[in-house]
């Protein structure tokens, strides 16, 4: 952790709008615990290998423990490299963070603790089952956008690539060694496939690369890494758990998968409605002031983009299963549903942990009277409300 920052550092840091860095730091500092869990995951997969077991009939639990303890490793590498990246891009603000990078952390440090809770779960208890609810392989966090991406971040997703790839490479060998039934020729093929493709898109990205490059290389170089990062992720946990083949890439991407994109206001499949509780949703279409409510909030919504970006986080985590609704609605416009986590989730900025209820309010009621467009994760708990309110500014003023 870095120590407090003098007076300069402060001036620099908020000149450039940096955030302190410090509660992201002391989480980082208590994610040294999963490179102990990949040592010991790696350490079964090794004992595994010497005892003649095929990866196919490992026990469930010590697979188990192998996939989480995987998925806790890649997000805190990429959350380490993006610190670090940034720390080495200028020194003059290190205990600082630009805010997408703090964000970016946010999203990869917020899962780590609740893989690493798996992990160790699995590999206390013999006759550890996953829950049958939860998606695997597992996908990234998404990625926050900003155009054009900082070379820091490119230069820790490249860092981050390296390490993981390292990792990736050893797992595979291993596996190939252990792996005797000619039955699962096809899907040994299909793993080294994957790798080549990430591998591939690591190596294109790396050697593109190089500092001043253009607004568009910066967007070739970041797609390739992000696709060879996401490919790597998912490649670890299906050598970890090679029965996921069976089903991996089949599967039809849709109500609210990651990478499932919700189209802005104005562009083809725009949803007004794609914020509010669907159990509700009959309510409100046939509610002439619902409908006003709602096109007004759009209407003076400054950045609708970065509205439906946080949506989509909330899609993408119930179609994890990271999150499940809980039946109940907000009381004010959009009137979103009520989420509750069921592990450990980084929404926009606020890290859920598990059993905590949350909504997403976005309004535009203070927008006319000088204040700002609120886009924001409420945490609960909740109670029941006393009345409905409805999000009209024009009807304000």
């Amino acid at each position: 952790m870095t120590a407090n920052p003098g007076l300069l550092t402060r001036v620099v840091a908020g000149f450039k709008k940096e955030v302190p860095a410090n509660t992201i730091e002391s989480i980082q500092k208590a994610g040294v615990a999963v490179y102990r869990a990949l040592d010991e995951a790696e350490a079964v997969r090794r004992d595994l290998t010497a005892r003649g077991i095929d990866p196919w009939d490992a026990p469930l639990a010590a697979a188990a423990q192998q996939l989480y303890a995987w998925n806790a490793y890649v997000l805190q590498t990429l959350g380490d490299k993006m610190i670090e990246a940034d720390y080495r891009a200028d020194t003059r603000t290190v205990g600082y963070l630009p805010r997408v990078t703090a964000e970016q952390v946010w999203a990869f440090f917020g899962q780590v603790e609740g893989w690493l809770s798996l992990s160790r779960q699995a590999a206390a208890n013999p006759d550890y089952r996953p829950d049958p609810g939860m998606t695997l392989p597992a996908d990234l966090p998404g990625w926050i956008e900003i155009e054009p991406c900082p070379a820091p971040h490119l230069q820790a997703m490249i860092a981050a690539g390296e390490a993981i790839r390292e990792h990736t490479e050893v797992a595979l060998g291993t596996f190939e060694v252990a792996c005797t039934h000619d039955g699962h020729r096809a899907e040994l093929a299909r793993l080294r496939q994957i790798a080549a493709e990430a591998s591939s898109a690591a190596d294109y990205a790396a050697h593109v690369f190089e500092p001043g490059a253009s607004q568009q290389l910066h967007e070739i170089i970041e797609q390739r890494l992000q696709h060879a990062l996401g490919a790597y992720y998912h490649l670890g946990q299906l050598l970890a758990m090679p029965v996921l083949l069976t089903t991996y890439g089949r599967g039809v991407m849709g109500g609210g998968a990651v990478g499932d994109r919700l189209p802005p206001p104005g562009a083809l499949g725009f949803d007004p409605w794609c914020l509010t509780d669907p159990g509700s949703l009959h309510r409100w279409t046939s509610d002439a002031q619902a409908i006003r409510s709602i096109d007004e909030m759009w209407r003076h919504d400054p950045d609708p983009a970065k509205t439906l970006r946080v949506q989509e986080q909330i899609n993408a985590a119930l179609y994890r299963g990271d999150i499940v609704r809980t039946g109940s609605m907000y009381y004010c416009s959009p009137w979103a549903s009520i989420y509750r986590a069921a592990r450990s989730v980084v929404i926009g900025t606020r890290v859920l942990q598990p059993g905590q209820d949350f909504t997403y309010e976005v309004s535009a009621e203070e927008i006319l009277s000088g204040g700002r467009f609120v886009r924001e994760i409420v945490s609960g708990p909740f109670q029941p409300a006393s009345r409905i309110e409805y999000d009209d500014p024009g009807d304000r003023h």
